[in-house]
């Protein structure tokens, strides 16, 4: 079972690397002679964003590829990034790369997410002064040794404002503190009054996606116990009720998810067994309820998205009731009818895997009617449940 939820895995992967690899935003390039073109462009990681732009003016165009030198920047309209092409040095190497512009004022801060980051000021002359931080490690003497460079080129940068130059000895790595640092700077070094343009904003609200469904339908379950050394099967057809939270991240997968799924229904059955000297009639039933994990790539275009996905599941019984009804054959060939309850009982947990297809049909911009056929397939010492499931549901964004 493992070897095969690691195979479907990697081919929801690989489905994802081909398919999903866009994540189109409102916004427009500057072109080197200063115009600019509204369009939409690919929104993906910062690392990405920094060596490439992907952009075109309508959905139905195809991409083109942009390098930093061959635009003088780019911007997207809400999720407040906005990146220009700079040459700058990285380790004595000159590269050409687009830098996240996070303030324009006296001082201009740029950011470029290589190894801890680098965080680039630029006077009004375009003289650029870099700085960065290397990891902090643990020395010989189980000490630990930190990377404090990054202090006193802060200390050089605002060395016109003492007190912010003597300041900057407590400045966290981090691009909060370099945006507050370099405001208050421009605050306070600005003769004109105007104020600085902060470019960033809460952009970490947009990195990660969640989306709810609420759902209901039907469930077929095939109880497999063994009783008596032998193996007997009751079937069993319930209404279900449940929610699942998918939580998705754009900017690396955008079609690629992960799945949190709750729900509960009914479970119940009967099966009779004979011998040469009795004949039982056997029945239960209880309330199930399951909770699953696991990994759901989407179709992301059009109104109607076909979606798989594959994971783990525990389920749990409770609330279980059982009679036993036996008829034994006495020594003198009278029949005794005994009756017990809740003496025998299937198995409370089990644990094993699911999977399931379906379509996601667009309403509106994040929300969706959902439909799916879900499979499980859970065990505990050699008692196995077969689970069949129609769904349907509503999917929205909080």
């Amino acid at each position: 079972m493992k070897k095969n939820i690691i195979i479907i895995v990697f081919v929801l992967f690989s489905i994802a690397s081909t398919f999903a690899q866009s994540n189109f935003k409102n916004g427009y390039i500057i072109t080197n002679s200063n115009d600019t073109v509204s369009g939409l462009i690919d929104f993906r990681t910062d690392v990405v964003n920094s060596h490439i732009c992907k952009f075109k003016q309508h959905e139905s165009d195809p991409e083109k590829e942009y390098l930093p030198g061959e635009i003088a920047g780019y911007r997207f309209m809400n999720e407040g990034k906005y990146y220009v092409s700079k040459t700058v040095e990285i380790e004595k190497v000159e590269k050409k790369v687009f830098l996240e512009f996070l303030l324009q004022g006296i001082l201009n801060l740029y950011y470029f997410p290589e190894g801890n980051g680098y965080y680039f000021f630029e006077g009004k002359d375009g003289q650029m002064v870099s700085t960065t931080k290397n990891s902090d490690i643990i020395t010989d003497k189980n000490t630990l040794k930190e990377d404090n460079r990054y202090k006193g080129v802060l200390s050089y940068v605002f060395r016109e404002y003492i007190p912010l130059s003597v300041e900057s000895a407590k400045a966290q790595f981090d691009r909060k503190t370099m945006i507050e640092y370099t405001k208050k700077y421009h605050d306070k070094m600005c003769d004109s009054g105007a104020k600085c343009i902060i470019f960033e904003n809460d952009y970490k609200k947009k990195f990660t996606k969640f989306d709810f469904t609420a759902y209901s339908g039907f469930e077929m379950n095939i109880l497999k116990q063994n009783y008596n050394s032998e193996v007997y099967n009751s079937t069993s057809l319930s209404p279900l009720i449940g929610c699942e939270m998918d939580i998705s991240s754009p900017r690396f997968f955008k079609s690629l998810s992960l799945i949190l799924d709750v729900n509960c229904s009914r479970i119940s059955g009967a099966f009779d067994y004979s011998s040469t000297q009795s004949y039982s009639q056997y029945s239960y039933n209880g309330i199930k309820s399951s909770f699953s994990g696991g990994l759901k790539y989407t179709y992301d275009k059009g109104k109607i998205r076909p979606c798989i996905e594959i994971g783990l599941s525990y389920c749990h019984l409770f609330s279980l009731k059982s009679s036993l009804k036996q008829a034994v054959l006495n020594y003198d060939n009278s029949i005794v009818t005994v009756i017990t309850q809740n003496d025998i009982l299937p198995l409370k947990s089990y644990a094993g895997i699911r999977g399931g297809v379906g379509i996601d049909y667009k309403l509106r911009e994040y929300q969706f009617i959902t439909a799916r056929i879900m499979y499980y397939n859970i065990g505990n010492l050699g008692d196995k449940i077969n689970t069949f499931e129609l769904k349907l549901g509503y999917k929205f964004k909080l």
